[in-house]
């Protein structure tokens, strides 16, 4: 019988670079107060279709940091 997988076993899949491209949105200082403050300019544009599908820093954060954003 094999065992459930963990999450420390679905952390291992995500490969470094997609956590470096993660860690530098999750720790930028406009992308912090665009999460803090949606209804703010930089929350706009940061909220905003075009940025959210371009963006390759902003979709690794989504998969790395999961729940942790709005």
């Amino acid at each position: 019988m094999e065992k459930p997988l963990s999450n420390s076993t679905v952390d291992t899949k995500i490969g470094f670079l997609k956590k470096a491209r993660a860690s530098i949105c999750h720790h930028c200082p406009m992308c912090i107060s665009a999460r803090n403050k949606p209804d703010s300019f930089f929350g706009k544009i940061l909220g905003h279709k075009l940025h959210s599908e371009n963006c390759p820093m902003w979709k690794a954060e989504q998969e790395v940091y999961p729940g942790k954003n709005s």
